[in-house]
This record gives C-alpha cells, structure tokens and sequence, in this order.
C-alpha cells in the first residue's frame, strides 16, 4: 500500500470513527478528532437555515449559488453533516443544468464533477440517505450530458443510484427517483445497446403522477413518453396538465421552463 493509499484509508477509518449525526455531528476536523461545542453546532446548524431560505427564493439564480456559499460554510464547521452535503450536491446540479441551458459544457461538467462528490460523501457519511443518491444520480445525469461521449457509460451508475434512492424514500423530489429513471429509459437507446424502453418509462410515470398528481414535471415526462409510444391523445391530456399549473413553492422556479417546453411538445404533435 503507498502512502497516499494509506493517508485515505486512515482519513476513512477517522470518519467512520466519529459518528457523524447531525444535529451533535462527531467529525474529524483539522486537528484531533472532537466533537462540536454547542455554539459551533447552532452555527452550522444556521448556516444551512439560511441556506434553505436561499433555495426556496432559487426563482432568481443567485440565491442557488449564496445557498451553495451558505453550506459550504456550514460545513467548514461540521465537514461530515450530511444534511449540507446533500443539499450542497443539489445546488450544483441546479447550477449545471443552468450551465448546460447556456451551452457552458465545460461549467456544466465541471459543477457537475463537484456535485457528485458532495453526494459521494453524503453516502459515505450516511449510507441511507435517499438524498445523496438521487443527487449523486442528478449530477452524473449532467455530467453524462456535458461529456456525450461518456453518455452510455454512466447509465448504470446512474440507475444505481436512483435505485436506492427509491428503495429509500420513493417519495422524495415528488416520485424523483422514478422520474429521472423513466427519463433514462425514455433517452437511451434500447437493448441490446442500452436500456431504453418507453414502455417501462410510462409505468413508472403513471405510478409518480398516481401519487403526485400536482407535480407538472411528473405530467411532462409522462408526455414525452405517450409521444414516444404515438400515444398523441394522452400526451396532449398531459401537457394542457402543465399548461394549466399554478406556481407553487415547490416549483415556482422551474415551472416556465417546464411550460415553455410543454407548449414546443404540443406544436409537434398531429393535428387532432
């Protein structure tokens, strides 16, 4: 074993070592192992309070990235909370998907690389948290998406993930885990090249719109399978679904890019 083989293995060995729960999280910082002093645990706790504000305002995308400043902060203080880790993991996909709308690959990988990580540790901290793998499946989606030509390569790991994810809390981001499934169903080619097939998609998606009937990207990608499978009819129910959706605080941010995609979907479609 090299050195720096053994230098990660102890950092490992410390990590596992010291608990790692949030709230009184137990973590190695720079010097010996401790645990937090109360006044440091408010503090991070804070951090990721105001964090979540920041988020929640993401309708304009600055606050993604003061929210992103905000956990990183947070976990200066308490490097191994996962509860900032994942939620970091998701202001860098934010961040890329944004990248990649612009046509920035190289910004969109790059966030992307590091929303991963964040998510990675996350796991690594917390090895049920339904957030990490989602999020860890979301930033490789944008990684794979940046990099086409690692496109086919990353569909397992993301599968992987989403897999848990689901096993762990189905409800999560509104069915998340099924939807983003049912997107990589929708795009990837089929066997034997790849995973593709609509028709898995569809099941998955009417289960998520079964239990999340108000959420219009559940209705959106339900859309673009019914196009998939010449489904017209029900692809147009679906996307005067969206049409019709009110902002919510779930997803005020997102929703006119949602709408705008719904009303391109709809001009495609057969005449009636």
């Amino acid at each position: 074993m090299n050195r720096h083989v053994q230098l990660v293995a102890i950092v490992l060995l410390c990590a596992l070592s010291t608990g790692c729960f949030y709230g009184r999280p137990r973590i190695k910082q720079l010097g010996p192992d401790r645990i937090l002093t109360d006044a440091e645990v408010k503090r991070a706790e804070q951090k990721i309070v105001e964090a979540d504000k920041a988020w929640a305002a993401r309708i304009e995308p600055a606050n993604v990235q003061k929210s992103l400043d905000l956990l990183r902060e947070s976990m200066k203080l308490a490097p191994h909370n996962t509860q900032a880790l994942w939620r970091a993991a998701r202001a860098c996909y934010w961040l890329a998907e944004q990248a990649g709308i612009a046509r920035d690959e190289r910004q969109q990988f790059s966030l992307a690389e590091i929303g991963a990580s964040y998510a990675k540790h996350a796991i690594f901290v917390d090895t049920h948290s339904a957030e990490g793998n989602y999020f860890l499946a979301l930033n490789f989606a944008m990684q794979a998406d940046a990099a086409k030509s690692k496109g086919l390569a990353m569909i397992k790991p993301m599968l992987d993930a989403l897999k848990r994810a689901n096993e762990l809390d189905e409800q999560l981001d509104y069915a998340g885990p099924r939807r983003v499934m049912a997107q990589i169903y929708l795009e990837a080619p089929s066997w034997p090249t790849s995973v593709g097939d609509p028709e898995q998609a569809m099941e998955l998606l009417e289960d998520a719109i079964e239990e999340h009937p108000n959420y219009p990207e559940n209705h959106l990608v339900l859309a673009e399978a019914a196009i998939k499978l010449r489904q017209y009819n029900k692809a147009r129910k679906h996307l005067d679904r969206v049409l019709a959706a009110q902002p919510a605080p779930g997803w005020a941010a997102e929703l006119p890019r949602w709408q705008e995609k719904a009303r391109e979907l709809l001009k495609k479609l057969p005449q009636k």
